[in-house]
C-alpha cells in the first residue's frame, strides 16, 4: 500500500475509534467516521467494505499500533535467553498504549461477535495472530532447550499457554483500572510477571544473570 494510502487508512481507523468512543458501536455511522477522518464516504468504502470490517480493523489496529516488534525476537543466531527478554520487552513496551483503548475494544468485540459474518472474520484473524505468536515462542523455547540454557523437562505447549494467559489476563484486568492503576496491571507488571515465568525455565546452573525485580506493592 502506498505511504499516502497507509496514512489515510490510519486516519480512518483513528476516526472510527473516536466516533465509537463518543457514540458507541451501534450508533456509530459511516458518514460520521468519514467526516471526522476528512474523507468522502466513497473513499471510506474503498478501504473498508462494511462497518463491521472497519470496526474489526480498528480493534486489531489498537494492538498492532502499540506492539513494538524487536528484531532480536526472531533472530535464530541470538542467545534464546536474550530472545525471550526481547519478547518480554516487546509485549511490555506496548501494554499501556493498548490499555488506553481496552474498554472500547471489549465493547466493539461484543457487538461484532453478535454478527455471524463479523464473528467469523474477527475470530479467524485472531487465530492467525495467536498462531504466529505461538509458533515464534515455540521456536525460542525449542532453541533454548537444544542449546542447554532452558530446562529440558519443560512442557512447551503448557509454557506457551501460561505465557499467553498471563499477558491476556493482565490486559483484561487492566480494563477495570482507572486513573491510578495498580503496578501489577501496567507495563511494569507485564515485565515483572513474564520475567518471573522466564526465570522458571532457565537451567539451575545458568550463567546468565537473573533480572533483579524491585519490590512493588500490588493492590488486590
Amino acid at each position: 500500500m502506498p505511504p499516502q494510502n497507509e496514512t489515510k487508512r490510519h486516519r480512518i481507523l483513528d476516526a472510527a475509534r473516536q466516533v465509537c468512543s463518543q457514540n458507541g458501536y451501534e450508533a456509530a455511522r459511516m458518514d460520521d467516521i468519514a467526516h471526522v477522518a476528512g474523507v468522502s464516504k466513497g473513499t471510506l468504502y474503498n478501504f473498508f467494505e462494511s462497518k463491521e470490517s472497519l470496526l474489526i480493523a480498528t480493534v486489531l489496529a489498537t494492538h498492532e499500533d502499540f506492539v513494538v516488534v524487536l528484531p532480536a525476537v526472531s533472530d535464530p543466531n541470538l542467545d534464546p535467553r536474550l530472545r525471550l527478554e526481547a519478547l518480554v520487552d516487546s509485549l511490555a513496551d506496548g501494554f499501556d498504549g493498548i490499555t488506553q483503548h481496552i474498554v472500547l475494544s471489549h465493547l466493539t468485540w461484543s457487538a461484532v461477535l453478535t454478527s455471524p459474518s463479523g464473528r467469523q472474520q474477527l475470530l479467524a484473524t485472531l487465530r492467525s495472530i495467536y498462531s504466529g505468536y505461538e509458533q515464534q515462542l515455540q521456536s525460542i523455547l525449542q532453541a533454548g532447550i537444544e542449546s542447554g540454557v532452558l530446562r529440558p523437562d519443560i512442557d512447551i505447549p503448557v509454557v506457551i499457554a501460561n505465557w499467553i494467559a498471563i499477558y491476556d489476563g493482565l490486559l483484561y484486568r487492566a480494563g477495570f483500572e482507572e486513573d491510578d492503576p495498580s503496578p501489577a496491571y501496567t507495563a511494569a507488571g507485564v515485565r515483572r510477571s513474564l520475567t518471573w515465568l522466564t526465570e522458571q525455565l532457565l537451567v539451575a546452573d545458568s550463567t546468565h544473570p537473573k533480572v533483579e525485580l524491585e519490590e512493588e506493592t500490588v493492590r488486590p
